[in-house]
């Protein structure tokens, strides 16, 4: 007896408050507001530094903002006192993501004017300054304030041995590369020169790579390059690598995102990069103590801005945790086969 079975897909729908929906389109509905985004998509700001970006009044920005994040476009993230906005994270559950989704995407296509450009990359300045002016005052005693937070000894063994693993992995032919970003005083560019051929090290600091060069010399290592500039300032690194480490960095940088597009951009396809950077605290002490922009990163802001420059994670571990701070170390690998042109 032959039976015939049916089935029925059951179609799942989201349910889309129009009050919700009239919100959202009239929030973005001001050429400001899409500026606004247009601007957040490469970092966070605070309330100050837009009205500087856009030369508008704190009173008017605060509104716009309030506006902004009443209709879910943007969001908070709290650094000690200071209160910085971004586009909203969290959209898988947002039951206008597809909506959120196509705004962005055209937001990001928009140009901004030149003067809105020249001054957004005056706020990047004044942060980079007052990290320079740190590192100049201070690389002398970098060791010793390094050591108020994670020092080289609570994270250095674990992220050599995971170089030395990414070296052996590594099929092609030519000369093995490593880069660091903001080597400090060199110790990570001693490991890297014990497992790769060529090994450079970038930094702001001239200060802080005559630190790394003491360090090198002292080992009589001669396989590593120091470079004297900003890790986005790609003209200056014309070689690709194998392996990129940004190592207690990304919270002493004006723009974490931006280092870890310009690491993705020099890294080969199917290259690695590894990060090892202090995980969300509330110890305010250390920007001035330590030169810290940034107070330390939820692991979700690290894999989110990796994700978006084809890194996919790796690994995670959690390592050091000591007087209130605890060292993540986080491996991404670029995707594909090849070499990055």
């Amino acid at each position: 007896m032959n039976m015939t079975h049916s089935t029925t897909e059951t179609v799942e729908t989201v349910s889309i408050d129009t009050a919700k929906l009239a919100q959202l389109c009239k929030a973005s509905s001001d050429p400001l507001r899409l500026d606004v985004l247009r601007v957040l998509r490469d970092g966070s700001f605070g309330v100050l530094e837009l009205c500087k970006i856009f030369e508008a009044k704190q009173s008017g920005m605060s509104h716009h903002l309030k506006v902004m994040a009443t209709a879910g476009l943007v969001e908070t993230r709290k650094e000690g006192n200071s209160i910085f906005y971004r586009r909203t994270t969290n959209l898988e559950q947002h039951a206008l993501k597809p909506l959120l989704d196509s705004l962005f995407s055209s937001v990001d296509q928009t140009v901004l004017p030149d003067s809105v450009q020249q001054r957004l990359m005056a706020v990047y300045q004044e942060r980079n300054a007052v990290s320079q002016q740190f590192f100049e005052k201070n690389a002398a005693r970098f060791r010793e304030q390094q050591d108020l937070i994670a020092s080289w000894k609570d994270y250095g063994e674990f992220t050599s041995t995971v170089a030395s693993e990414i070296k052996a992995t590594l099929v092609h032919q030519d000369r093995s590369s490593a880069i660091e970003f903001g080597p400090g005083t060199g110790e990570m560019l001693v490991a890297l020169s014990q497992h790769f051929d060529d090994v450079t090290g970038v930094d702001t600091s001239e200060e802080m790579l005559q630190q790394a060069k003491a360090t090198l010399d002292q080992h009589g290592i001669d396989n590593v390059e120091l470079i004297h500039a900003d890790a986005n300032e790609q003209s200056q690194l014309e070689q690709s690598a194998d392996l990129i480490t940004c190592n207690m960095v990304l919270h002493h940088v004006p723009a974490p995102e931006t280092l870890i597009e310009s690491a993705a951009k020099k890294l080969r396809t199917g290259g690695t990069l590894l990060i090892s950077d202090l995980c969300a605290h509330d110890q305010k002490w250390t920007r001035e103590h330590c030169g810290d922009i940034w107070l330390g990163f939820e692991q979700d802001d690290i894999d989110r801005w990796a994700e978006k420059y084809q890194l996919l994670p790796e690994s995670s571990h959690y390592l050091a945790l000591r007087n209130g701070f605890q060292v993540q170390t986080l491996v991404y690998k670029k995707q594909g086969l090849g070499k990055a042109s």
